[in-house]
C-alpha cells in the first residue's frame, strides 16, 4: 500500500515538476508588448491615488477602449502583484506559472474521476496523469504561460476546471461543492470570454452521466441549468456594457461573420500557423500522428467501456473551444503568434488523450503496447516542441530586459538639441516583442525618469506614418511635452516647427543590442527607402522583412 502511495504521489507530481524545469528560463525576462499597457495604466492609476477604484470599476465595465474585453477578475490579479513587487516582472511571471500548474493539478482529478476512477472502482491513475502531462507539456501554451498578458487565458481555465471538479463531486447543485462550482465559474466568467465553454462542458457532462436514465437529457439539463442561467447573466451583463453579447473585438460582428460563411476563412491560415507554431518539423509530425492514434484509440476504448457520451462531452466541447474562435480571428498568423487561443483547448484535447488509457476488461496487449508507443512518441514531441517555443520567449523576455536598459544610455548621448529613433522589432519568431510597448518602454515605472523628451521607440509598422508626423512637429512636440500631452499639442499647432530625429538607432535582435544607424537629415529622400537602405547594409538586416 505504501507503494501504489508513493506511486500515485509520483504520477501526480511528476508532470508538474517537468513542467516547471521547462519553464524556469522564462522566468527572469521582462515584459513584453501588451504588458506594458497593463503597466502603464495601473502606474497611472497608482500615482493618481486611484489603484483600488479603478480597479473595481472594472467589474461594471470593460477593460479597455475600443475593445469589449471583460476582465476584471485577471486585472485585479495584475493589481495585486503591481502592490506587491511593482514592476519587477519575475513575480508577476511566476504567478502564471503558479496558474498553469494548478491547472494541471485540477485536470489530473477531473480525469481521475472521469476516466480511471468510473463508476467508483479506485484504480492507478495512470490516465490522470497522461491527461495532466500532455496538458502541461502542451507546446502551443507557451505564448499564455511565457507571456504576462496571457493571463487572461490562464485565469479562465483555472476557474472553469475548478468549476468542473467541484461539479464532479456535488450531488446536487444546492450542496457545498455546487455552490463552489458556481462561485468558481462566475470567477471564470470575470477573467476572459474564453469562459463561455464551461456550461456547454458542465451541461455535456451532466447529460452524458444520465444518458443511462430514461430521459437523460432532461434530466442533466436540469442538473446544469445554474450554470446555464449564470451563461445567460453573463450575456445580459455584455449587452449592459458593451451593447453587445457576442462582440469582443470593437467594428466586429460574429453572429455576421457565421452567417456569411466568412468564418471559415480562417482555417486557410492553419497550415502556415502550423508550420510555425509547431516546429520542427519531424517533432511537429510525430506529434499531430500520435495525437489522431490517441484520440482514436480513446474512442475506441470509450466505446468499449460505455462510456461514449462522457468521451462525446469532451470532444464536442473540444470542437466548440475551436469553432469560436473563428468568427473573432479573420486568420492565424504566419509568425505562429496567438497559440494562447488554443489554450482552453488543450485541456480538452488532453483528456481525449488519456481515454486511450482508460482501462477495458480483457484489452489485448498488443493495443496496449501500440498506446504505450504513441502516448511516449507524443510526451516526447511536446517535449521538444515546447522547448523550442519556451527558448524564443526565455530569448526575446531577455532581450527586452536588456532594451528597457540600453534605452537611458542611448538618451544620454544624443546631443542637447537632439532627437533619438529607436526602431525595434514588432516580434521575435512567434514572440510579440514591443507590439504596443513603445510608449511603456519610455516612461515609468519601466524606467526610472522618463525619456520620451530625448528618444522615441517605434516599430516597422510605425514608420510610413512618420514623413507626416515631423512634417507637423511631433519631433518638436516630443521634446518640449510629456508624452501624455504630445498630441494635443500637435492637433492644437502649438508644435509648429519641424524637426527630423537627429540619432538614429535599430535593434540587432541577433546580437540583443541597439546599433546606430545613419539615415537622411531631411525628407527630400524617400523615407522608407531610405530606412531599407540603412538596415540592409547594417547589423539590422532582420527587420527589413517587418517593413511595408
Amino acid at each position: 500500500m505504501r507503494a501504489d502511495r508513493l506511486l500515485r504521489a509520483l504520477l501526480f507530481l511528476a508532470p508538474s515538476v517537468a513542467c516547471a524545469v521547462l519553464y524556469l528560463p522564462t522566468l527572469s525576462g521582462g515584459f513584453l508588448s501588451d504588458d506594458y499597457a497593463v503597466l502603464g495604466a495601473l502606474d497611472a492609476w497608482h500615482r493618481e491615488g486611484r489603484l483600488g477604484g479603478a480597479l473595481l470599476s472594472k467589474f461594471v465595465s470593460g477593460l479597455d477602449a475600443p475593445s469589449n474585453y471583460y476582465r476584471p477578475l485577471s486585472m485585479l490579479s495584475f493589481g495585486a502583484n503591481f502592490v506587491v513587487s511593482g514592476a519587477a516582472p519575475y513575480p508577476w511571471r511566476l504567478v502564471n506559472l503558479l496558474f498553469h500548474l494548478a491547472s494541471g493539478a485540477l485536470l489530473f482529478t477531473i480525469a481521475h474521476r472521469l476516466i480511471d476512477d468510473r463508476g467508483g472502482v479506485t484504480r492507478m491513475p495512470w490516465a490522470a496523469a497522461v491527461a495532466a502531462t500532455v496538458f502541461l507539456l502542451f507546446p502551443t501554451s507557451a505564448e499564455a504561460v511565457a507571456w504576462v498578458s496571457g493571463r487572461y487565458d490562464l485565469m479562465a481555465l483555472f476557474f472553469s476546471l475548478l468549476s468542473v471538479a467541484c461539479f464532479q463531486r456535488m450531488a446536487r447543485w444546492s450542496d457545498a461543492w455546487g455552490w463552489a462550482s458556481l462561485a468558481a465559474a462566475a470567477c471564470a466568467f470575470a477573467s476572459k470570454e474564453s469562459a463561455v465553454l464551461l456550461p456547454v462542458f458542465v451541461t455535456a457532462l451532466a447529460i452524458a452521466r444520465r444518458s443511462a436514465r430514461p430521459r437523460g437529457v432532461l434530466i442533466g439539463l436540469i442538473e446544469a441549468s445554474p450554470w446555464l442561467a449564470l451563461a445567460v447573466a453573463y450575456f445580459a451583463a455584455r449587452v449592459a456594457v458593451f451593447g453587445n453579447p457576442f462582440r469582443v473585438y470593437a467594428g466586429t460582428s460574429p453572429l455576421d461573420t457565421v452567417l456569411s460563411g466568412d468564418a471559415l476563412r480562417a482555417l486557410s491560415s492553419v497550415p502556415a500557423w502550423l508550420d510555425a507554431a509547431l516546429s520542427p518539423a519531424v517533432a511537429r509530425i510525430a506529434f499531430l500522428t500520435a495525437s489522431a492514434v490517441l484520440i482514436v484509440a480513446g474512442a475506441a476504448r470509450s466505446l468499449m467501456r460505455r462510456a461514449t457520451p462522457e468521451w462525446l462531452a469532451v470532444a464536442t466541447t473540444m470542437l466548440l473551444s475551436v469553432a469560436l474562435l473563428l468568427p473573432h480571428v479573420s486568420a492565424l498568423a504566419p509568425t505562429g503568434e496567438q497559440g494562447r487561443l488554443f489554450y482552453a483547448g488543450s485541456a480538452l484535447f488532453s483528456l481525449l488523450v488519456a481515454y486511450a488509457l482508460s482501462p477495458v476488461a480483457g484489452a489485448r496487449p498488443g493495443f496496449r503496447t501500440a498506446t504505450a508507443v504513441a502516448v511516449t512518441l507524443l510526451l516526447g514531441a511536446e517535449a521538444v516542441l515546447l522547448r523550442g517555443n519556451i527558448t524564443q520567449w526565455a530569448r526575446a523576455g531577455s532581450q527586452v530586459r536588456t532594451l528597457a536598459l540600453e534605452l537611458p544610455r542611448l538618451a544620454l548621448e544624443i546631443p542637447p538639441d537632439g532627437y533619438g529613433f529607436v526602431l525595434v522589432p514588432d516580434h521575435l519568431g512567434s514572440v510579440p516583442f514591443a507590439r504596443n510597448a513603445q510608449g511603456g518602454l519610455v516612461l515609468p515605472p519601466s524606467q526610472p525618469v522618463p525619456l520620451s523628451r530625448r528618444l522615441i521607440v517605434q516599430t516597422p509598422a510605425d514608420l510610413p506614418a512618420w514623413p507626416d508626423h515631423i512634417r507637423r512637429g511631433l519631433v518638436g512636440a516630443l521634446r518640449r511635452f510629456p508624452l501624455g500631452s504630445v498630441w494635443s499639442a500637435v492637433g492644437s499647432g502649438k508644435a509648429v516647427i519641424p524637426m527630423t530625429p537627429s540619432n538614429y538607432y535599430c535593434w540587432d535582435a541577433t546580437n540583443g543590442k541597439a546599433e546606430a544607424i545613419a539615415l537622411p537629415p531631411a525628407l527630400d529622400s524617400p523615407w522608407l527607402d531610405a530606412w531599407r537602405g540603412a538596415l540592409a547594409n547594417g547589423p539590422c538586416s532582420a527587420l527589413l522583412a517587418e517593413l511595408p
